[in-house]
C-alpha cells in the first residue's frame, strides 16, 4: 500500500526502504545518478534538445543544465505506504519513507466557498452533513502549511515539459508486477527519463553514450524486485522496464541497435533473439549463481528496454517474462497520447499545445514542496514529484502496488496529485471511503498501528510504526470524493500537515470531471 508524504512516488512511503537495483549487466546508480538531493542536466548537453514550450516541439536550444533529474521512482508521498524511496534523513541510505496506503498529493478544482471555508457546493455539503461530524476548522493547528488550494497550474515550459511529458508517460508504463506477479518490491530507479544523463541510472555509459541517443527525447523506467523473503529462499528476480521516445522511428531503430552492441561489447556477452520476438535484441549473461537478460526493441518511435535477473535455478523465467514484458509494453505506450514534436504537429497540420501540468485540476490541493525544497531532498526524483498520476504511476513507487492498482482503478481514481502530500479524487464518496479503508488495512498488515488524530479533526485516521531509529506518522482523511495523506516521522507535523491537507479539501470542486 503506498503511503503517502514524500514522493517517494506517490502516495505515502511504504515502512520499507526501496534499494537500488544493483544489475551486472547495467551498473548500479551512483548517488548523482540516483538523485541524492543532486540536479542533473534534463537533457544531454551533448544534443542540447529540449522540448519547446512555444511550438510544443523538439528544436535546438541553448545548453543549459536543467532543473532537475529524478532518480528513481519512489513512493507515493503522504498516506499510504508508497515504496517511498526515503525522506531527507534516509536518503543516503535509499530508504523509503513510511509510505502507508493511501497517501498521494492531488489537487482539485477549487469550489466556490462560504464564509467558513466550506465548498458551496450541494454535493459536499449533503456528503458532510450525512458522513462527517461537524469541523469546526478554526480549531485545527495547520502551522505553516497553507489552507487554500494553489491557483490553478499553466502549461508546461522548456524547464518542465519533459518531467511533465514523463509524468504522463508512466500511465503507459506496465508495472512489474503485470510483468511477473511476484515483483512488488519497488526500487531505484523508478523515475521520468529526461535524457541521457539520467539513462545512466538504468544502465551502463557504453550504451547510453550511442550517437543514436542524441535524438532521445525522454521516458520513464520502473524497477521492482521480489520480497527480501524471496532472497533468503533463494528466489530472488529483479526487473528493470524502461521506456525511451526518440525524435523518429528511424532513431529509435538506430538507437536500439546501437545500445545493443554497445552493451554486448562492454560485457563480453553476445547478442541473440528470442522466437516470437524478431525485432527484439537479447543479451544474456551468466553471472554463476545468477542470470541476467536484456532487451532491446525499437517500437515506432520508442525503444522499449528490459533488463530482467533471476537465480540460476530459475533461468527458464527469463525468455518467458521478456515475451510477455515486451508485448505488453509494446500495446500499452502504443495507446498514450504523446505531445507531438514540432515536426509531427507539422506532418499532421496540427497545432501543437505543451501538455498541462494539471490538466485534472488535482495537484493544486496537494501541500506543496517550495521550488528550492524540490531541487534538494524530497525523497523521492524531483523530476518526478509535483506531478498527477493514474493507477500506475501510483502502483509504481508502492509499497502494496498490487492493491494500490486495484482500489483505485476500482474506484476511479484516475487522477492523484502527488507532492508534500498526495490527493486521490475517487469517482464518488464510496469510492473515496473505501481508499482510505484499503489503505488502513492494508497498513496494518505492514506492522502499522492506529494512533489517535489530531485535535479537532476526528475524521482523520492515522498510524505509526518504528521504522530505523524514528517513527513514521501517516494520516489520511477524506472529504466528499478527496482523499488527502501524509506522513512525518513528527507527529506534530504529520497532525498539522492533515489539517491543513483537511481545510483544503473543504474548498475542492466535489463535481470535478
Amino acid at each position: 500500500m503506498a503511503a503517502a508524504a514524500d514522493r517517494c512516488g506517490g502516495r505515502a512511503r511504504s515502512p520499507r526502504g526501496v534499494e537500488p537495483t544493483v544489475h551486472a549487466l547495467t551498473r548500479p546508480p551512483s548517488k548523482t545518478q540516483a538523485g541524492e538531493g543532486t540536479k542533473c542536466p534534463v537533457r544531454s548537453v551533448q544534443s542540447g534538445l529540449v522540448l519547446s514550450s512555444a511550438t510544443n516541439s523538439i528544436v535546438d536550444a541553448p545548453r543549459r543544465p536543467a532543473a532537475d533529474t529524478p532518480s528513481g521512482p519512489g513512493s507515493r508521498s503522504s498516506g499510504r505506504d508508497r515504496a517511498t524511496f526515503g525522506r531527507k534523513r534516509d536518503m543516503k541510505k535509499w530508504k523509503p519513507a513510511v509510505c502507508l496506503v493511501g497517501a498521494a498529493t492531488a489537487a482539485v478544482l477549487v469550489a466556490g466557498c462560504s464564509g467558513d471555508g466550506e465548498a458551496a457546493s450541494e454535493h459536499t455539503a449533503a456528503s458532510s452533513k450525512a458522513a462527517e461530524p461537524s469541523i469546526d476548522l478554526k480549531v485545527l493547528n495547520t502551522g505553516k502549511y497553507p489552507t487554500s488550494p494553489r491557483p490553478p497550474f499553466p502549461r508546461s515550459t522548456p524547464a518542465n515539459i519533459l518531467q511533465v511529458e514523463g509524468q504522463r508517460m508512466a500511465e503507459y508504463i506496465v508495472v512489474p508486477f503485470e510483468i511477473d506477479q511476484d515483483l512488488t518490491n519497488a526500487k531505484l530507479p523508478t523515475m521520468v527519463i529526461t535524457g541521457k544523463n539520467n539513462m545512466k541510472a538504468v544502465m551502463a555509459p557504453e550504451p547510453v553514450d550511442v550517437p543514436a541517443n542524441d535524438a532521445v527525447v525522454g521516458g520513464y523506467v520502473a524497477t521492482a524486485g521480489t520480497p527480501d523473503s524471496s532472497l533468503r529462499a533463494g528466489n530472488q528476480r529483479s526487473i528493470n522496464n524502461m521506456v525511451v521516445r526518440y525524435l523518429t522511428p528511424a532513431d529509435a531503430g538506430k538507437a536500439a541497435d546501437q545500445m545493443a552492441a554497445a552493451s554486448a561489447k562492454a560485457e563480453n556477452a553476445t547478442t541473440t533473439k528470442i522466437d516470437g520476438l524478431p525485432d527484439t535484441t537479447v543479451i544474456k549473461k551468466d553471472d554463476g549463481d545468477k542470470q541476467t537478460i536484456m532487451a532491446y526493441t525499437p517500437h515506432n518511435t520508442y525503444v522499449l528496454y528490459q533488463w530482467y535477473q533471476t537465480t540460476t535455478k530459475q533461468q527458464d523465467l527469463l525468455e518467458p517474462t521478456i515475451k510477455k514484458a515486451v508485448t505488453l509494453q509494446g500495446k500499452l505506450i502504443d495507446q498514450f497520447p504523446a505531445t507531438p514534436t514540432k515536426a509531427e504537429a507539422k506532418a499532421k497540420g496540427i497545432e501543437a499545445k505543451d501538455p498541462m501540468i494539471d490538466q485534472n485540476k488535482v495537484l493544486i490541493y496537494a501541500l506543496p514542496y517550495s521550488d528550492e525544497e524540490l531541487k534538494k531532498s524530497t525523497g523521492m526524483p524531483s523530476g518526478s514529484m509535483r506531478a498527477v498520476y493514474g493507477p500506475r504511476g501510483m502502483a509504481m513507487t508502492s509499497s502494496d502496488p498490487v492493491t494500490d492498482f486495484n482500489v483505485l482503478s476500482e474506484v476511479g481514481s484516475t487522477a492523484n496529485g502527488v507532492e508534500r502530500s498526495t490527493v486521490y479524487r475517487a469517482r464518488d464518496d464510496a469510492g473515496a471511503k473505501k481508499i482510505v479503508d484499503t489503505f488502513v488495512a492494508a497498513n496494518r498488515t505492514q506492522g502499522m498501528g492506529n494512533v489517535a488524530g489530531p485535535q479537532g479533526l476526528p475524521i482523520a485516521k492515522c498510524q505509526s510504526k518504528a521504522v530505523n531509529e524514528s517513527t513514521m506518522f501517516i494520516c489520511l482523511v477524506q472529504k466528499g470524493r478527496y482523499v488527502g495523506s501524509v506522513t512525518s516521522n513528527n507527529k506534530a507535523d504529520a497532525y498539522q500537515q492533515i489539517s491543513a491537507q483537511y481545510t483544503i479539501l473543504t474548498k475542492a470542486d466535489q463535481n470535478a470531471k
